[in-house]
Parts: C-alpha cells; structure tokens; sequence
C-alpha cells in the first residue's frame, strides 16, 4: 500500500474491501507492520473499529469452531518516532488467532500518527491499543463484535 492521501470516508462496500486486501496481505507478514513516510493516516480511528469488527465477524464462525463461545483480546504497541517518519505496531499480546492478530496489526500501522498536544504538534511516541472482541453460537448461527480501546 502506499502513502499517500488521508481517506476522509468510505462506504461500507469499500472499508470490506480494504479488510479483505490487508486480510490476504498478511497472511504471509509476521506480528509486526510499520509503515514508513507516515506523514497522514491511512484511515481513521472510527474506520479501523469498522474494520475490525468487520474482521472479527467474518472470523467468529473459524475463532468458535466446535464450541459454544469464544473470547480474545489483542494488545498492541504502537512506534512512532520524533520526524513522522515511521509507524509500528507490534502484537504484544495474542489473542491465538494469528490471522486476526496480523490483520489488527497492519491496519493499526495504517492509522495516522498521534500528538499528546495537537496545539504544539508534539508526537506521542508510544501508546498501547487493545481490540477485545466476542464470538457466540447462538440459534441464528456465530455472530460477533469487537470494541477497540485507545
């Protein structure tokens, strides 16, 4: 993916479309994503719960299995450094989903950089991010959903 333009918005059809190309393109990625020249964001904080959930939705039926229920969470360390240069984002915690960790980590590394004073531009160089997500069988078939927590 390049780096480009800041997307200010997109449809449903097209964010579905984003989670299945980073889907595919991590497949064969480790826990790890940076992304280099992060001058701007590749998508919003609203867009990666989106997407996440949309991730975790289509992953319940695989994540459940047999059982009844599942849960996970995922804990994310996210790099920045002083020049806006490099963002990575690093899967400290694993939910045991290796696919859903992946994912969460390259679309984390999409998100633009993050100031502690927004007035003075000043970047925040490290922050945690956790995704907690549910999966449940229910009479319908497995639904899901997931929350990410900044």
């Amino acid at each position: 993916m390049s780096v480009g333009a800041v997307v200010a918005r997109r449809s449903g059809a097209a964010l579905i479309a984003v989670v299945a190309a980073l889907s595919a393109a991590c497949a064969s990625a480790g826990v790890v994503a940076t992304r280099e020249n992060a001058v701007s964001g590749l998508i919003t904080e609203q867009d990666l719960q989106v997407a996440v959930d949309t991730l975790v939705r289509n992953a319940c039926p695989r994540i459940v299995g047999d059982s009844v229920a599942a849960r996970g969470v995922v804990a994310v360390r996210v790099l920045q450094d002083d020049f806006d240069s490099e963002i990575r984002a690093h899967v400290t915690k694993s939910s045991g989903d290796e696919h859903v960790d992946e994912t969460i980590a390259e679309l984390v590394s999409q998100l633009p950089p993050r100031f502690r004073d927004s007035a003075q531009q000043v970047y925040t160089h490290r922050y945690n991010l956790a995704v907690r997500y549910n999966c449940a069988r229910d009479a319908y078939g497995v639904t899901g959903g997931a929350s990410v927590s900044l």
